[in-house]
């Protein structure tokens, strides 16, 4: 034996690595996204110019976000001291109230009332600095946050405006149910989040 060398020690460092190894791909697999896509074929149009030709949804999405259209790309890891739903459901309840660059916009809230009297609101955004839509004809992309969420969600707010501002210059539109993000209560039945006809309106809306 050649003094300072140790076998065992030796072993021992090649098995935790080969144990990290394992257990970090393993992490890995069980972060991956099950992608779901209609397909460049069948995907909606978005807009169509004599420049760029027919330009689809899934055209945007392999362009901008190419983890939601490559399998081989689809990975959710979550932020280490966030590992879990309700430490991250923690977090967000801590920073709804935050207001930067990202996240800075004021909506336009449309009431719809249901057949029921029920009341639920749309808050709608538009990019300034995006292309016009004032024609209502835009592209547009309606959000539904988590439960108990609203449109006054920093990531909600986040991402509306990431939308509006985009390229495609989607007319965002926020859901509330009812009750939530100071949406009048016009109806016995409260907010329920596994009640989706008010959602199955507004999207017929």
């Amino acid at each position: 034996m050649l003094d300072g060398f140790y076998p065992s020690t030796t072993i021992s460092m090649v098995a935790l690595g080969l144990l990290g190894y394992f257990g970090l791909k393993r992490f890995m697999d069980g972060c991956r996204i099950n992608v779901l896509s209609a397909g460049a074929k069948t995907s909606g149009i978005v807009r169509q110019t004599e420049a760029e030709g027919v330009v689809t949804l899934f055209d945007i999405l392999h362009k901008d976000c190419v983890s939601l259209t490559d399998p081989q790309l689809a990975y959710m890891v979550p932020t280490p001291y966030l590992a879990t739903g309700l430490l991250q459901t923690i977090y967000a309840t801590l920073r709804v109230r935050r207001r930067d660059q990202t996240s800075d916009i004021e909506y336009v809230r449309e009431l719809l009332v249901m057949k029921d009297g029920g009341t639920i609101s749309l808050d709608w955004y538009d990019c300034a600095g995006a292309e016009s839509n004032d024609d209502n004809s835009g592209p547009i992309a309606l959000i539904m946050s988590g439960v108990g969420g609203s449109s006054q969600e920093h990531h909600i707010r986040a991402l509306t405006k990431s939308l509006a501002c985009s390229t495609a210059a989607f007319r965002v539109a926020v859901f509330n149910h009812r009750g939530t993000a100071r949406t009048p209560i016009t109806s016995p039945r409260p907010y329920d989040s596994g009640f989706t006809d008010d959602f199955r309106a507004t999207v017929k809306h």
